[in-house]
């Protein structure tokens, strides 16, 4: 294990200060329940949803009629932080990794999740997650995530710099997110953490004056520092890519996503397990 702080226990103490596109909108959160519907209805009195993680956008969703909410998420300081009960419905929160989730095989009619892939730190372990997702499906259950997908061509850091000062990037949350994508590079599609943090202080070297050109807080631009220093590793692969690692356990996949800044990059992917 390595010594330096993990990005999610920093994450954790400054989540109410993190926006889309690295959080869900509403526009997801009407997506995700359209493509809840099908399997909802077609599920039995008692559906049992999991969600990978504890993103309150999706916990807190208006469910309709009996539904059990089992949610897993690794870490103890997201849970402590921001894990809230949805207060209308059976939900109910695990500490566990998702590559061994605590359910019984077929045991669930639907998993849902927001960004849970893009925070893995390979595509063996896509392929690890994806697989205990089956696993756990019932035949034919739906699984639903809202994905980080890695633009076909990769950004320069000059591109984007030249994007903020042309006002062209409305929030720091899709500067990260730009940011993060330039350094997703085949084959492994891999971004660490550490070294979105660099290259931000490399291409924005004075943070007052990105405050004073953009109208950004400096608390809202400070949130980057979460990435400092941080063994965590992230997985961007494109929308290709990530078709062919759904394709061995998934089938039927739909791709929509709302219109935000780079909601493009972000889709809700629907698909169901073979």
């Amino acid at each position: 294990m390595s010594s330096t702080p993990d990005v999610w226990q920093r994450h954790s103490s400054q989540w109410q200060q993190i926006g889309p596109p690295l959080r869900p909108g509403p526009e997801d959160a009407r997506i995700m329940m359209e493509a809840l519907a099908p399997a909802l209805a077609g599920a039995n009195s008692r559906p049992v949803i999991g969600v990978l993680g504890v993103t309150p956008e999706l916990v807190q969703l208006p469910w309709q009629g009996t539904v059990d909410l089992r949610a897993f998420d690794q870490s103890a300081e997201m849970i402590a932080r921001v894990w809230t009960p949805n207060p209308n419905i059976a939900s109910e929160v695990q500490v566990a990794r998702w590559q061994e989730l605590p359910a019984a095989d077929q045991s669930l009619d639907a998993v849902i999740g927001d960004g849970s892939l893009y925070v893995l730190e390979s595509l063996d372990e896509y392929v690890s997650v994806l697989t205990q997702v089956h696993r756990v499906l019932r035949p034919g259950g739906l699984l639903a995530l809202r994905c980080f997908v890695r633009p076909d061509r990769v950004e320069t850091p000059q591109e984007i710099k030249r994007a903020v000062h042309a006002g062209e990037i409305g929030s720091f949350h899709a500067l990260k997110l730009r940011l993060s994508m330039s350094l997703a590079g085949p084959p492994d599609y891999g971004i660490a953490v550490a070294d979105v943090h660099a290259l931000f202080e490399q291409v924005f070297d004075d943070r007052n004056a990105l405050a004073a050109r953009t109208g950004w807080t400096r608390d809202t631009i400070d949130t980057i520092d979460a990435y400092s220093n941080s063994a965590t590793r992230y997985t961007c692969p494109t929308f290709p890519v990530l078709l062919d690692l759904l394709a061995p356990c998934f089938t039927d996949v739909v791709r929509r996503h709302g219109h935000y800044e780079l909601a493009g990059r972000c889709p809700t992917v629907a698909t169901r397990a073979k």
